[in-house]
């Protein structure tokens, strides 16, 4: 998956940073999970809550969203609430916007360096392209 390959580049390379963008796009399921995990960040859970569901196995639902958060000792009301800040909705409407000028139709997709690259990654591959990036000069 691609959070696999993420967790795999980080472990490798204390020197990568990533920065998120929660786009979804996989229908009212998948905003609920963007929604849910950008709101996670009020209780310090973000990151936790990303990767239970970016490689958590089958489709992603709002019942297993809810039970991340309750498996995560999170304040589920509170979540629910930030779910729906201007906030969330400013994350959101600005990864449509960029998606649609980087000409992303679909996810995963990734920006190293100066270059992007739509869709899945192996290891090798975004190793490569965060090696690319370094030696610009």
């Amino acid at each position: 998956s691609a959070g696999q390959t993420l967790q795999a580049l980080l472990a490798a390379d204390a020197n990568v940073r990533v920065i998120y963008r929660e786009w979804p796009i996989l229908g009212e399921d998948s905003v609920i999970a963007a929604r849910a995990a950008l709101a996670a960040r009020e209780q310090g859970k973000y990151e936790a809550f990303h990767w239970a569901l970016m490689n958590g196995e089958g489709r992603v639902t709002e019942a297993l969203i809810f039970k991340v958060a309750r498996d995560l000792g999170m304040d589920v009301a509170k979540l629910e609430a930030d779910m729906v800040s201007p906030a969330v909705e400013a994350h959101i409407a600005l990864s449509n916007a960029l998606a649609q000028q980087l000409g992303f139709t679909g996810t995963p997709a990734f920006i190293v360096g100066d270059k992007t690259a739509p869709g899945m990654l192996s290891f090798d591959e975004i190793t490569r392209l965060v090696a690319d990036a370094r030696n610009i000069p």
